[in-house]
């Protein structure tokens, strides 16, 4: 007799390092070096194939817990990215008018 084994590998955490590398690459407005990239790679690959295990051992949906920790960090990014180009968009037409300048700070308020 024989005993049928599924073992699936999701790999739910690569994603989410991958979600992470992306926020901090948006807030620091620098990728990450080469060296840092292969060592996330290579942790997020032992995580990935420790997840199963772990996940068998808990008594919750690890898995669906990942997944949403991705679209947490994912959403986060899509904010930060549209704040920044908000920030940027209106610092460029922002310049301060000519007429301006030569005006005291009270005037220049609008008193």
């Amino acid at each position: 007799m024989t005993t049928d084994l599924t073992v699936t590998n999701t790999a739910a955490i690569t994603p989410l390092v991958t979600a992470g590398e992306g926020l901090v690459a948006t807030i620091t407005s620098k990728p990450l070096t080469d060296n840092a990239t292969k060592i996330t790679r290579g942790i997020t690959s032992v995580l990935d194939g420790l997840l199963p295990a772990v996940a068998e051992r808990v008594s919750f949906d690890l898995d669906g817990v990942l997944a949403g920790a991705t679209e947490a960090l994912t959403g986060v990014n899509k904010a930060v990215v549209a704040a920044k180009s908000k920030a940027t968009a209106e610092a460029a037409t922002a310049t301060p008018s000519a007429d301006n300048l030569n005006q005291p700070a009270s005037s220049q308020a609008g008193e």
